[in-house]
């Protein structure tokens, strides 16, 4: 990064926003003051008070309204004849703005250079009556470090004053001030006070200007983003049947697994409060009858997330070794797992990434449980993956492989000499009689299931979900090479558009009316609270289903659930993940997909993933 370089500042109206000459095209279509008759009203008015065209609001030295009497007694002196009905010229700013789009691409470079650590800015002539209008149309208020208005300091560009001013605010030296800007004359006045410039004329030429000018390698910026929805397989077909579509507020009905017809919640804070309320259970869906997104009924002490006192009890004790402070203890350990697996692949030329992730997933959940590894996978290994991949056509074969894992895990904590003192297990055997009730040895039985299903293979079918798509948009890959901390922010926003398997949720029921956003829904129904579709709500997360690592809120994802029912696993999942991929780029950096070969997919009722992920080592090719 260029040092000198501390504060960007973009103008807005030509840059942030379209080109001024296409805005005042829209307005012409809006009033029907063509764009040269307005530009004459406009400098008619400012030069009546020896001022440039728009000095006399954007100095704030008159007000909108008054500038507006003014530019409409000017248009009828100048064209006698004009129609101005349809102009709201008093209200000037309401109509320009009005179904106005920004220009997402410099919006998309804003949010970037913020993200690559430079403090950015607006440095813009502009109105006071008109900023709720543009600060809402680029919607950066998150994002921008200042904002210099030429309205609220009675100077604009491109006099020298404004540019002391942002200087001044922001504590800078002009040689570390950058400005992008559609005006020459703007542009130059920057130079003349020691900035650096950048006029604007195309996209493609601001993006290869900021390139250059900052010292980064070519194409480091991404002036496009690409939707998840562009990966074929990634999104897997939902399990549930459409019955009928929102109607008069109502929620839209689906079929799920069991044949029961429920309420389908998927907008974003409908889901949250949901997810968080007490009166919303899952404990009465586990039963003959219930209603249930799984083939089969599952042993009550398998299911963390159920309700009631000796859940809470189990999920409590449980939690205390997959708290963030334990598995930083574990850190290390983790590490040494995954660098050693990679740098086993490291001089091969190709191979497949799928297999490696396996094994890195699977040492280091034998490791934290304090299981044989060859135990884990020999056995352990088989049994889960068929279960997560269950075929509500084939219950049988689920049952008995759930039976046959179930049984040895159970007998593995009876037989107290096969086991590791170190590690989960030992630790959950050790204190299983500090609780009141103390847990028995079927309760200790399904964490030990729950630690196994979630820990290993949901795990890893987040983690090559994320790394396949990372290699399927190598910009993406080839970004995070450049700008590492980038890294939880991606992995936040993978977690936000990633979906396990062909189900979102567990259903839930109502044992009171709850009420939401748009309706009530009533005591004792059941409800699907659609996490996935909650993620991509278009209300929430703007353009919701482009990957963009750029977001500020994509931590406000809902992947993990909330209150009792939120996910023991969440903290390993990160953590893991975080180490794995910032392992990956630092081992094989110049890997890419082989597409070559086609890419099959594991789908079922849990999870849906791919197969395979298999890769070419660049730096390890005969014409590297």
């Amino acid at each position: 990064m260029d040092t000198a370089i501390a504060m960007i500042w973009f103008d807005f109206g030509g840059v942030l926003s379209p080109p001024i000459d296409k805005l005042f095209e829209i307005y012409h279509k809006k009033s029907g003051i063509k764009p040269e008759q307005l530009k004459n009203a406009m400098s008619n008015v400012a030069q009546t008070m020896s001022m440039p065209m728009l000095a006399p609001i954007e100095n704030a030295v008159i007000t909108q309204e008054q500038w507006g009497k003014l530019l409409r007694d000017s248009l009828r002196k100048l064209y006698p004849n004009l129609d101005t009905s349809k102009a709201k010229l008093e209200a000037f700013g309401e109509q320009w703005f009005e179904n106005i789009m920004p220009n997402e691409t410099m919006v998309l470079l804003f949010k970037q250079l913020k993200f690559f650590g430079y403090k950015v800015g607006i440095l813009t002539n502009n109105v006071i009556e008109w900023e709720s209008h543009w600060r809402s149309m680029i919607q950066l208020d998150e994002y921008v470090d200042v904002i210099v208005d030429s309205c609220k300091f009675g100077c604009r560009k491109p006099d020298r004053k404004i540019f002391e001013i942002a200087q001044k605010l922001t504590n800078t030296k002009a040689q570390e001030n950058l400005l992008i800007d559609d005006v020459q004359e703007n542009c130059e006045a920057a130079s003349k006070m020691g900035w650096k410039s950048i006029q604007f004329i195309t996209n493609k030429q601001v993006f290869s200007e900021i390139t250059r000018t900052l010292k980064y390698p070519k194409n480091t910026f991404m002036d496009t983003l690409p939707y998840i929805t562009d990966i074929p397989q990634y999104d897997c077909k939902q399990s549930y049947k459409l019955i009928s579509q929102c109607k008069n507020d109502k929620p839209e009905i689906i079929e799920i697994l069991s044949g029961h017809q429920v309420y389908h919640i998927t907008q974003y804070d409908d889901v949250k409060a949901i997810l968080s309320s007490k009166d919303c259970v899952r404990k009465p869906t586990n039963k003959i009858g219930g209603a249930s997104i799984l083939p089969t009924l599952t042993p009550d002490e398998l299911l963390l997330n159920l309700d009631g006192d000796e859940h809470k009890r189990m999920k409590q004790f449980a939690m205390k070794e997959y708290a963030l402070t334990n598995l930083s203890s574990c850190k290390q350990d983790m590490q040494e797992i995954i660098t050693k697996h990679l740098l086993s692949v490291s001089k091969s030329e190709k191979f497949d990434l799928f297999v490696v992730l396996d094994s890195i997933v699977l040492e280091i959940n034998a490791k934290l449980l304090g299981l044989d590894c060859k135990v884990y996978e020999a056995t352990l290994k088989p049994l889960s993956k068929t279960i997560q991949l269950a075929d509500s056509k084939h219950t049988d074969k689920l049952i008995q492989d759930f039976t046959q894992m179930y049984d040895f895990i159970l007998e593995f904590l009876q037989n107290t000499q096969s086991l590791k003192t170190e590690g989960i297990i030992a630790k959950f055997i050790k204190n299983k009689n500090a609780t009141n009730p103390h847990l028995s040895d079927k309760e200790l039985c399904g964490l030990l299931l729950g630690s196994i299903l979630g820990g290993y293979q949901n795990i890893l079918t987040f983690i090559s979900k994320m790394l396949y798509a990372l290699l399927y948009f190598p910009q993406f890959y080839n970004l995070l090479l450049v700008k590492r901390n980038l890294c939880e922010n991606m992995l936040c926003e993978f977690l936000r558009l990633t979906n396990l398997g062909t189900t979102s949720t567990f259903p839930r029921i109502t044992t009171a009316n709850i009420r939401l956003s748009k309706c009530e829904i009533p005591k004792d129904s059941v409800v699907y609270a659609d996490v996935l579709l909650a993620n991509r709500d278009p209300l929430v997360f703007a353009n919701p289903t482009q990957i963009n690592p750029f977001r500020l809120n994509n931590k406000q994802h809902l992947q993990f659930g909330r209150g009792a029912h939120s996910c023991m696993g969440q903290h390993l999942l990160q953590l893991e993940s975080l180490l794995i991929l910032n392992a990956i780029l630092d081992i094989l950096p110049h890997i890419q997909l082989d597409s070559s070969i086609a890419i099959k997919w594991d789908s079922g009722v849990i999870l849906h993933r791919p197969q395979s992920i298999p890769v070419i080592n660049q730096s390890k090719t005969p014409n590297t």
